[in-house]
C-alpha cells in the first residue's frame, strides 16, 4: 500500500469529530496488527506531537496535508516496533520534560514512585527517623533516625536519562545530588536533560560502576574480583543520606522474551540483571551499606517477583525497617531500608 493511500484519509479532517475519528481508528488498527499493546493511546500521542496539542484534543483539530504526511511517517516507525517515547523524543516525569532516546532506558510511571519514597524520607524521616508506614508490608521493624544535616546528600545509581536525580534535584533545592552510570552515552543524555531543565548546577554526573569508579569497564564484576575496599568507592564511608537506584533487574531469560519494542530498542545494559536479576542489586546493597550514614536510606526499584530476594539482601547487610512498596498495579516494585543508628557494618 502506498503512502498516498495511507494518508488520503486525513483530507478534510478537523471539520468535525466523525471523519477524524474514523481515520485515527484506521491508524489504531494498523498499530494493533503490528503488535502495539496500546494502539489508541499511541495514535493519540503521535498525533498530538504532530499537532502540538494534548492527546484528547486531536479529534477537534484540523490537520494539514503536511502534518498528515508527518504523522504517517511516525506511524510507520511505530509499526516497525520503535517505542513511542523514542519517536516523540521525550516523556513527562513528575512534571519534568525528560528527553529520551536509545542511549538510555525509557522512564516509566512506576519509577516516579521511587522518587516519591525518597521525598517522603527527606520530608518526614530526617526529623523522626526511618519509620515504616502502616499501610505497607513490614519485613523488619527497628527504629532508627537520620542525623540532621544542612545538606541532604543523594546518590542516584544507574541514572540513565537522569530522571530520578533530576526530579530529586528539582524538588529538593538544598540537596546535593550525584548521578552515576556506567554508560557514557546515558550520562551524556542525562547531562543534556539537566541543561535543558536548568539543573546543571544542582547535580553532578559521574561515570562509575554502581558506587565505584575503579571498574567502569565491567558492569558485572564482583566486589571480590575487584578486590575493593572502602577506599575504592566513589564516596567515603558514612557520607551519604540516600542511595536510590533503578538498576537492571530483569532476568536474562526473561529479557530474551520481552516485547520487541523493548528488547530490540532499549539498551540491554539497562535491563538485563543476570540469571536471577540480582547481578547489580547485590553489590549495590553491599556498597550502600558502607557509604550511607547511620539512619540513611536505600531505595531500589525491582521486579514484581523479587521482593523477597531483595529485602533479604538488605537484611543480610544490616538494613533495618526493610519495606516492600507496591506499584500502581498492586505489584511489588520498590524495596527500601535504613541503616541503623549505631552504623554497625555487617
Amino acid at each position: 500500500m502506498s503512502e498516498n493511500t495511507h494518508i488520503q484519509g486525513f483530507q478534510g479532517l478537523g471539520k468535525n469529530k466523525g471523519p477524524c475519528s474514523a481515520w485515527f481508528q484506521g491508524l489504531e488498527k494498523r498499530l494493533k496488527a503490528a503488535g502495539n499493546g496500546n494502539p489508541k493511546r499511541s495514535v493519540e500521542e503521535l498525533a498530538a506531537y504532530v499537532l502540538g496539542c494534548k492527546p484528547l484534543e486531536i479529534y477537534f483539530r484540523e490537520m494539514t496535508p503536511e502534518q498528515g504526511a508527518e504523522l504517517e511517517t511516525l506511524i510507520v516507525r511505530a509499526e516497525l516496533g520503535e517505542p513511542i517515547q523514542y519517536i516523540i523524543g521525550c516523556v513527562d516525569f513528575r512534571g519534568l520534560e525528560i528527553h529520551c532516546d536509545p542511549r538510555a532506558l525509557i522512564p516509566r510511571p512506576e519509577t516516579e514512585l521511587l522518587v516519591d519514597e525518597v521525598l517522603e524520607f527527606a520530608k518526614d524521616d530526617r526529623r523522626r527517623g526511618f519509620q515504616p508506614r502502616s499501610h505497607e508490608q513490614i519485613v523488619v521493624v527497628a527504629p532508627t533516625r537520620l542525623e540532621a544535616s544542612s545538606t541532604l546528600k543523594i546518590a542516584d545509581v544507574c541514572t540513565g536519562t537522569g530522571c530520578i536525580g533530576l526530579a530529586l534535584a528539582s524538588a529538593l533545592p538544598e540537596a546535593s545530588v550525584t548521578a552515576i552510570d556506567i554508560s557514557p552515552e546515558a550520562l551524556a543524555l542525562a547531562r543534556e536533560n539537566a541543561e535543558r531543565l536548568g539543573l546543571s548546577e544542582r547535580i553532578t554526573f559521574v561515570p562509575g560502576n554502581l558506587l565505584n569508579v575503579d571498574a567502569v569497564s565491567s558492569p558485572r564484576c564482583t566486589c571480590k574480583e575487584r578486590g575493593e575496599d572502602a577506599a575504592s568507592t566513589l564516596f567515603a564511608e558514612h557520607s551519604l543520606d540516600v542511595v536510590v537506584s533503578n538498576p537492571p533487574y530483569i532476568f536474562s531469560n526473561v529479557w530474551k522474551n520481552l516485547e520487541s519494542c523493548v528488547r530490540d530498542h532499549e539498551p540491554q545494559l539497562a535491563l538485563d540483571g543476570g540469571e536471577d536479576g540480582m547481578d547489580l542489586i547485590r553489590p549495590l546493597v553491599e556498597q550502600a551499606a558502607r557509604v550511607l550514614k547511620p539512619g540513611g536510606g536505600l531505595f531500589i526499584e525491582m521486579g514484581y517477583d523479587q521482593g523477597q530476594a531483595v529485602s533479604q539482601c538488605l537484611e543480610k547487610f544490616g538494613f533495618k525497617n526493610v519495606r516492600i512498596i507496591k506499584d500502581y498495579s498492586g505489584l511489588d516494585r520498590i524495596v527500601s531500608g535504613g541503616r541503623p543508628l549505631d552504623g554497625v557494618r555487617c
